[in-house]
């Protein structure tokens, strides 16, 4: 028992630390704000990069091991520790963290330390709950363990094919499994689970969901706090998110991918969002980490990256890329209107047939306690808010969000995918995979904005007189 809880600690708790020294030492700037931001995106941050050391052993054709895999993170985790040697001491960010929020009022004060605690206790349930249990969903047994277990055993990363292939590729070390080709991120991360660990344990191996869950909590905090929201409000909005269903039932029934494409492509979607408000290098290398990641957790993620593309153009040039998004909306619905019957896209066989699923879709989203009322909220504050959807310093996060709608519609409307929404077992999954980025969205219309820095980094001079 002392075994395993020192394996697990290890194999969160390395990537954890590696990954925020890291974006700790890139965050030079707002080093009152920068603490639950660095360990937010530390974990996620440190957990891909776990997965690379991982893919780079293997390619030595050397046998993973324990010490194979965490001598390279804790090189990387001191070289970044002597990298930021230079700036304030975590010590004395904790100490102007809790100088900040001794000032404010003792109510709000007690109202912070409440939502801080069932944030906790929220986490902390779905730990013991993934600890306990076993492989429960179906897809984490057939298309994410399997491959986990396949490549713990063997210590390297071996083939998954199609089962035509498998069956022709007679003799020779292959596999198969309904979609060998899923990325292997996730299971990478089993797998350095189960080797910290020392054994295969079907409980345990799934500790990087809970893990990940927190570490959505600690970066949509420290990106709330960015757009000077005040911390009470900040841990209120953090924990309104992490209390949704169906996000915590992707955290206690691990296996599943989706809420790793979901905290990836939200935390890069808040530093893309940021990044167009201060201009800071920070934001644009943390958005294309986390895009990164997006990309190599399913195959999903790229079409979810692809939503940023138009965004970019218009943080560049708003008109031009307003005019773009428009031109590229227009030709879309055109194709599905107009274009072939069949195309295989991304594993998905779109149609320019409409199917029907609105009830499902209705249902799960309005009636249902899936997702408490996060999406008569969004109607709400977008509706109250409309006029300032496309300012200079909220339409790139605007065309996003519309992205991803369009992204959901197509997906749900016209695709093979309408069958799992109309049977109701990928609808919510989906989903998912927007809603914190959809949420910070919400945040940010409904705050006070600063506004946009010249691409040239230097603060206006009237930002800078309001801010002192």
């Amino acid at each position: 028992m002392m075994r395993d809880l020192v394996g697990v600690l290890v194999s969160v708790g390395l990537p954890w630390v590696t990954g925020t020294l890291w974006v700790r030492a890139l965050w030079r700037s707002e080093q009152d704000k920068r603490g639950a931001l660095s360990v937010g995106y530390g974990y996620v941050a440190g957990a891909f990069a776990t997965t690379l050391v991982m893919r780079l052993v293997d390619l030595t054709g050397q046998r993973w091991s324990l010490a194979w895999i965490a001598l390279p993170m804790l090189a990387l985790a001191a070289t970044a520790w002597f990298w930021m040697k230079s700036q304030r001491s975590l010590h004395e960010d904790w100490r102007r963290a809790r100088a900040g929020l001794a000032s404010v009022p003792t109510a709000s004060r007690r109202l912070f330390w409440m939502f801080l605690a069932l944030c906790a206790i929220e986490a902390l349930v779905i730990a013991v709950f993934v600890t306990w249990s076993l492989l429960l969903p179906y897809d984490a047994m057939a298309q994410w363990a399997d491959k986990a277990r396949v490549w713990y055993e063997y210590g390297r990363l071996l083939p998954f094919v199609e089962i035509a292939d498998w069956y022709r590729l007679e003799g020779e070390l292959h596999f198969w499994d309904p979609n060998p080709g899923y990325p292997g991120t996730a299971p990478l991360l089993q797998v350095w689970t189960a080797l910290c660990i020392g054994r295969w344990d079907e409980s345990l191996i799934n500790m990087p969901w809970p893990a990940v869950f927190v570490a959505l909590g600690f970066a949509f905090y420290g990106q709330l706090r960015r757009l000077d929201t005040g911390p009470v409000k900040s841990i209120v909005c953090t924990y309104l998110l992490l209390s949704l269903p169906f996000l915590q039932v992707h955290g206690a029934l691990a296996g599943m991918v989706d809420i790793f494409v979901a905290v990836a492509y939200g935390l890069a979607a808040m530093s893309l969002w940021h990044w167009v408000l201060t201009r800071q290098r920070q934001d644009a290398i943390l958005a294309l980490v986390m895009l990164m990641a997006c990309t190599l957790f399913k195959r999903e993620g790229v079409l979810w990256a692809l939503t940023f593309a138009p965004a970019v153009v218009v943080a560049f040039n708003r008109r031009i890329g307003l005019v773009v998004t428009a031109t590229i909306g227009a030709a879309a619905v055109g194709y599905l209107l107009f274009g072939p019957v069949q195309t295989n896209f991304m594993g998905y066989v779109l149609s320019a047939r409409f199917e029907n699923v609105t009830l499902p879709i209705y249902q799960h989203m309005f009636v249902m306690d899936n997702w408490h009322l996060l999406w008569y909220a969004a109607i709400a504050v977008i509706a109250f808010n409309w006029r300032r959807l496309l300012q200079t310093n909220i339409a790139p996060a605007t065309v996003t969000i519309l992205a991803g709608v369009a992204l959901v519609v197509v997906v749900f409307f016209y695709s093979s995918a309408a069958g799992g929404v109309d049977e109701e077992s990928l609808l919510n999954r989906f989903l998912l995979q927007l809603v914190p980025a959809l949420s910070f969205y919400l945040a940010l219309i409904a705050s006070k904005r600063p506004q946009p820095m010249p691409d040239n980094g230097v603060e206006p001079a009237g930002a800078a007189a309001a801010s002192t």
